[in-house]
């Protein structure tokens, strides 16, 4: 299925994306909206760490029945650990888009990003919203995208087209994200829309097959955000007949095409990163034994200021593996990097290392380690710790 990484129409939304003044940078796009002509089919799942932000809170229970207006999204602050107070900023924050619109409050999802620990001025948030209101367009996808950046360098777009229900559909979605990227959920923050009339259960049950291959497939630093959002909206202007069964799983097949590039995207654009790995664990006894393993890989420091060095380093690799916590044998490991073999039954190739380093010095490879124990298989996409990761990090708030 082909996928688009620049921005798309979708029958029945319109989007938006200005400066209401909520970042220190004047003129930076800050507050996006997206809006459906009619309530929409919804899904969400939500960060799963145990501090979670406001708008987290009241998005969750805007989802509860299933259906959307909108989903109203700025960067800046997250809104997050600022008690009741940032509850209510919350809900005003919906109820101020509800407004505009003409709609429920309840049927508008606030999402938020940024400073943990501050929340938003209101009236410039309030004035922004009818600035996005006013400059809702069906071509403002991009715009959107912009708007809900932090440490992005770059907009996150994805879309597919296909046909469905004898009409042609289209499925397309927007992401932020850079770092505090292992999301067990989606992450820091995705919506995905489509003019397909798809009912929420069928919505639900989709999102949690396809997260286990995109959002939860990827790590950038290990840390996993209180604002993670991904929302999934059908709004069905495309008025297609009730989907088969075959067709629910072409649909699916969009869906997750979508979500894999979003994510592969936040990895590929995180925080310094300058290498985009695939660890592939292969020859494991089950498939969560094999994910566990492939995440211990790529979350370690080790592994990830290895590939930043372009250093073959089996040992940070082999160590790393042992550590997950999974019964391995290390005398049946196989391991590649960049398709060189550089291990074979438990013992390093040495000569095969310089081929190895010059593989990693291209912007993409895969390391494949066989663990030779049965036949299930995991993929971690993660990126390398560069210098710049940390000085991203150290001067986030200052």
């Amino acid at each position: 299925m082909e996928v688009t990484t620049g921005p798309a129409a979708v029958r029945g939304f319109r989007f938006a994306g200005v400066s209401a003044g909520l970042k220190t940078n004047p003129g930076v796009r800050d507050l996006g909206l997206i809006v459906a002509d009619s309530d929409a089919a919804a899904a969400g799942v939500f960060t799963t760490n145990r501090v979670q932000a406001a708008p987290v809170v009241v998005a969750r229970q805007c989802l509860a029945r299933g259906r959307l207006r909108a989903i109203v999204a700025n960067s800046g602050s997250a809104n997050c650990f600022t008690g009741g107070p940032g509850r209510k900023l919350a809900r005003d924050s919906a109820a101020a888009v509800a407004r505009e619109l003409g709609c429920a409050a309840g049927s508008v999802a606030p999402c938020s990003t940024g400073v943990i620990g501050h929340r938003y001025d209101f009236e410039k948030y309030r004035r922004g919203v009818s600035a996005a209101v006013a400059a809702l367009s069906p071509d403002g996808l991009e715009d959107f995208a912009r708007a809900i950046m932090t440490t992005d360098t770059r907009p996150k777009l994805a879309s597919v087209a296909l046909r469905l229900g004898g009409v042609d559909v289209t499925i397309a979605g927007a992401a932020k994200g850079a770092g505090m990227i292992e999301p067990h959920m989606a992450t820091m923050l995705a919506f995905i829309v489509t003019d397909a009339a798809v009912p929420a259960a069928a919505l639900r049950a989709i999102l949690r097959r396809v997260l286990p291959v995109s959002f939860n497939a990827i790590t950038v630093d290990g840390d996993m955000s209180t604002n993670d959002t991904l929302i999934l909206m059908a709004g069905g202007a495309a008025s297609n007949r009730r989907l088969s069964p075959k067709e629910v799983a072409s649909f699916e097949a969009g869906v997750r095409a979508v979500a894999r590039s979003l994510a592969w995207q936040l990895v590929y654009g995180g925080e310094g990163a300058t290498r985009l790995v695939a660890i592939e664990v292969r020859g494991a006894r089950t498939g969560a034994e094999a994910f566990r393993v492939a995440r211990k890989i790529a979350n370690s420091p080790l592994v990830k200021t290895a590939f930043f060095g372009c250093d073959p380093n089996v040992g940070r690799i082999i160590a790393a593996a042992g550590a997950a916590g999974v019964a391995i044998d290390p005398a049946r490991l196989d391991l590649q990097v960049g398709g060189v073999r550089i291990a074979a039954r438990g013992a390093l190739i040495v000569e095969a290392l310089p081929a190895a380093q010059a593989r990693m010095r291209e912007r993409e490879f895969r390391v494949i380690l066989d663990l030779r124990q049965g036949r299930a298989r995991a993929v971690v996409l993660t990126s390398d710790l560069s210098f710049d990761y940390v000085k991203i990090n150290t001067e986030y708030t200052t």
